[in-house]
């Protein structure tokens, strides 16, 4: 009983050590078999510096697989592949001869590295562009860009800006050196034009603390580049004033004062004259300007009646449907036989009555549901403001 287990458990032992032996890969390569010899050649792209096709010269192989050190791999023979950036990727090819005492064929590797650098250049084309719509340009003024990198000759500068679409928004193209701080700005006509900055203007900087300007750092890895549009004298976007202004307010309160939005000298909070509060101003898409009083308004004795009071609107200041109205950048004009807003008294030339047949405001605050317009009657120092809800 002794001897036919032991018998068995010396058998046991042969068989375990010949399954050992025969998964060691380190034995002895078989007669009948050989290992591929393993090569490539990778080139670059001429056309497109991220694409690398690998030509596959390895031998006595039938199955590739490749690395192409980014995370990415291919089976095909010969491969192209396209990084994603610039930098160092090692890439490794593995072959495998036909199936030998390995089941799995012999292996063999081969590696190298490739190297994708951006180009780099000394000079940038930089196209800048502003819009200047709410800038109140006239046909005669010219638009320029000025700036360190040609001298700060303002309106001696040659980089005169075009709006060749009419759309407001002018732009220029400057050649500028890579690598190096510039600061600019834009200017309407001369210096007195110029985009004044302070140090509260988080697109501006200063080196002299003294005057604060734009500024861009162009990269040498794009030869041309491409700066998102300004907005004049802003470092905010651009407020479409005419299609904001479209639509019907109310007015919902006024004031007077030696500086704008200011009610030193009187103000009223929309209380107290009801009448008054429920005018409406409307401006259409088409340029028309309406105004509804309804049956009342606000009147004062300088229209004919015995005192300030509400009562029927009295001509020229009634109902109508036929003014107009035009913007520009913050300013708009209401034109006809007695359009106004707010008071019919205030106009750009006193406290009369007597419009001239329009009056201009300039818009200080808008928002989708409220504003705020302020009127000069007297060239400077006195002002007119208005509050205005959208309905």
């Amino acid at each position: 009983m002794k001897s036919r287990k032991f018998k068995s458990f010396l058998f046991l032992v042969v068989m375990l050590t010949a399954v050992t032996f025969s998964c060691d890969d380190s034995m002895p390569e078989p007669i009948y078999g050989s290992k591929p010899t393993v090569a490539f050649t990778a080139t670059q792209s001429p056309g497109d510096i991220f694409t690398w096709s690998f030509t596959n010269n390895s031998s006595g192989a039938v199955s590739y697989s490749w690395n192409f050190g980014d995370g990415n791999g291919s089976s095909d023979a010969n491969p192209s592949h396209t990084y994603s950036g610039a930098g160092s990727f090692t890439v490794t090819l593995t072959a495998t001869a036909a199936g030998t005492s390995n089941a799995l064929g012999w292996r063999g590797t081969a590696s190298q590295s490739v190297q994708i650098d951006l180009p780099t250049y000394e000079t940038a084309d930089v196209t800048f562009s502003v819009d200047m719509s709410n800038a109140g340009l006239t046909s005669s003024d010219v638009v320029k860009l000025t700036g360190s990198f040609e001298g700060w000759s303002g309106p001696n500068s040659s980089y005169v800006m075009t709006d060749d679409d009419s759309d407001g928004v002018y732009e220029i193209t400057a050649s500028l050196e890579t690598n190096t701080l510039h600061q600019y700005k834009f200017i309407k006509n001369d210096w007195g034009g110029q985009e004044q900055f302070t140090a509260d203007d988080e697109c501006a900087i200063t080196t002299d603390n003294t005057y604060y300007n734009r500024h861009i750092t162009p990269s040498n890895l794009e030869e041309t580049q491409t700066i998102a549009t300004a907005c004049f004298d802003s470092c905010d976007d651009c407020i479409n004033y005419a299609s904001m202004l479209q639509g019907t307010w109310r007015l919902d309160g006024y004031r007077v004062g030696d500086s704008k939005d200011s009610g030193g000298w009187w103000s009223w909070d929309g209380n107290g004259r009801d009448c008054h509060k429920d005018d409406t101003y409307t401006f259409t898409a088409a340029g028309g300007f309406e105004i509804d009083h309804g049956t009342e308004t606000w009147l004062e004795t300088w229209q004919g009646v015995g005192g300030d009071q509400c009562g029927a609107p009295v001509a020229p200041h009634v109902n109508s449907t036929s003014h107009t109205y035009s913007v520009s950048g913050t300013m708009f004009t209401v034109t006809g036989d007695g359009a106004y807003i707010g008071l019919a008294k205030a106009h750009n030339g006193g406290e009369d009555g007597n419009s001239g047949g329009a009056i201009t405001y300039e818009i200080l605050e808008i928002s989708d549901t409220n504003a705020k317009i302020t009127l000069d009657y007297c060239g400077g120092g006195c002002f007119w403001t208005y509050d205005l809800v959208k309905q």
